[in-house]
């Protein structure tokens, strides 16, 4: 009797050491998963460019991706949920080929700082523009630092093109470093893929939209994509600037129930005079996300 209680115990100590083991060996695969999980892999129709309009509240962020290259415009606000930076992630990205900032406002650069440690960036667009607010100061800094980032100022190239493989970037504005107003240093630039054009003006505000509709024509500013200028504020996004730029499709960046209510009456009362426009908006639709083939283009949204 004593023989076969010791039989039954070591079989089930023997049985418990096996379930042990398989347990161990699953549950380590199953913590692998959730803490590191899959490489995340994102790919875009072959041929093709995709412009995305980042949902992050009230604030701009505009990634390109195009010939197997990145660009980042601006970041929005600065953010404890890393929402745009585990947006970045789960596309895959590890390499921003370009890190524009339109200007320094907060809504604009406010996550720069962190996608600069968080990612390797090869090339820094920025305004000659100085602010004195910490938050200007820190990302100086920062850009300082790494030594290996190329760091251009869009005024010195205005009415120059950046060719990313075969992605066209014609930079616009700002056409003067004088402005009084924050938002007018804004870079402005027309993204071109094939037949398919992007007209993105930042926060460009009455006295640069003057002056870009001053110096440029209907065949600079045609556009099939119109990024509305300021979040869809009345002082942006001119009757001057939409004759010349004539979009189909209008993206307005804005956070659901903003203190500042954008969009706009006015604004939107000049987007819907636009014959067969079509209007996007990040409040309401979430992340926007234009696919252009060179000729068509097609869009999906979050929402």
């Amino acid at each position: 009797m004593k023989n076969r209680k010791r039989g039954l115990v070591r079989l089930v100590l023997l049985l418990a050491s096996v379930l042990f083991i398989i347990g161990a060996f699953c549950g380590c695969e199953l913590l692998e998963e959730l803490f590191e999980g899959p490489t995340p892999s994102y790919e875009i129709p072959e041929g093709s460019c995709e412009v995305h309009f980042v949902d992050i509240g009230q604030g701009d962020s505009t990634l390109i991706m195009a010939d197997n290259k990145n660009i980042l415009i601006d970041t929005g606000e600065k953010d404890s949920d890393n929402v745009l930076i585990n947006y970045l992630n789960n596309k895959g990205i590890s390499e921003l080929e370009y890190f524009v900032i339109t200007h320094f406002d907060s809504d604009h650069f406010g996550e720069a700082v962190e996608v600069l440690n968080a990612f390797s960036v090869k090339n820094v667009m920025i305004p000659d523009q100085v602010k004195t607010t910490k938050m200007y100061e820190t990302f100086i800094s920062t850009l300082e630092e790494k030594t290996e980032i190329n760091v251009i100022f869009a005024n010195d190239i205005v009415g120059q093109k950046v060719n990313v493989g075969q992605l066209e970037l014609s930079i616009l504005a700002p056409l003067r470093n004088d402005y009084k107003d924050s938002n007018d240093y804004s870079i402005s630039m027309v993204a071109r893929w094939g037949n398919n054009k992007f007209l993105l003006t930042g926060d460009a505000e009455k006295n640069a939209e003057e002056d870009i509709v001053a110096q440029y024509s209907s065949k600079d500013l045609d556009c099939d994509v119109f990024k509305a200028g300021h979040h869809g504020s009345r002082t942006s996004s001119s009757a001057e600037l939409l004759e010349l730029a004539t979009p189909t499709k209008i993206v307005i960046c804005c956070g659901t129930d903003n203190k500042y209510e954008h969009p706009h009456e006015e604004a939107m009362e000049r987007f819907e005079s636009i014959p067969n426009v079509e209007i996007y908006r990040t409040d309401k639709m979430g992340t926007i996300i234009m696919i252009a083939d060179g000729e068509n283009i097609t869009v999906k949204t979050e929402k």
